[in-house]
């Protein structure tokens, strides 16, 4: 094959090349700065049986707070609640809190109270490490006859509205408006990152004004 027939070849095939499709994606790629992925969310639970099966579990079941004292939900009406299921162990969750206090900050510790609810098993850990870090908010736990077992996971014989109200997945948050009715029902309000920093700024924004918009509605 002659030099000159050899070059011709060569130069259709470089002047094709552009214009197949992953030539263009990765022309594209070496010019232009990658988009970032959007924030991944973890979808919400927006079924009105399931969070209504929810709330009215969270009302029913025995509560007690740290002084073993009995509590209800219903005590808190009048304010926004946050009910946060957490573990010390469950790395999700406490990645939560530091956002979850700038939450309470902007929208006023008057207007939302949050409450941190525990299983059996994670009791007394759960207390030390609220300690340790200073949380400033009310933790509860089911309050259970003696003998219960410590793992409300796997005790299938457990009363069915108890497991209701804790559910079964770390963390989990439920809203409750002023009348203590079922507002949201939420894995992640906010997706934050393991150093606990919100993944998307415009995150926090949208829940305090959604939670300051939810207490300046009048009861009823």
């Amino acid at each position: 094959m002659s030099h000159t027939l050899t070059r011709l070849i060569l130069g259709t095939v470089l002047a094709w090349v552009p214009s197949l499709p992953w030539a263009a994606v990765a022309s594209d790629a070496t010019t232009t700065s990658p988009t970032p992925p959007p924030v991944q969310r973890i979808k919400r639970t927006d079924s009105p049986a399931e969070l209504a099966r929810h709330i009215s579990a969270l009302h029913a079941a025995p509560f007690k707070d740290t002084a073993g004292q009995p509590f209800r939900f219903d005590s808190l009406k009048g304010k926004i609640v946050w009910v946060n299921q957490w573990a010390h162990w469950c790395a999700p969750c406490v990645a939560e809190f530091r956002v979850m206090r700038q939450v309470q900050e902007q929208v006023g510790a008057d207007k939302l109270e949050i409450v941190l609810v525990s299983r059996l098993r994670d009791w007394e850990k759960d207390q030390a490490y609220v300690k340790e870090h200073d949380l400033p908010w009310r933790q509860v736990v089911l309050d259970l006859p003696p003998g219960t077992s410590r793992d409300l996971y796997a005790d299938v014989s457990m009363n069915p509205p108890e497991q209701t109200a804790i559910g079964t997945a770390f963390p989990m948050s439920t809203f409750l408006g002023r009348d203590g009715e079922g507002l949201r029902f939420d894995r992640h309000p906010i997706p934050v990152t393991q150093g606990g920093d919100p993944q998307n700024s415009h995150d926090v924004d949208i829940l305090v004004r959604t939670l300051t918009g939810w207490a300046a509605r009048a009861p009823g």
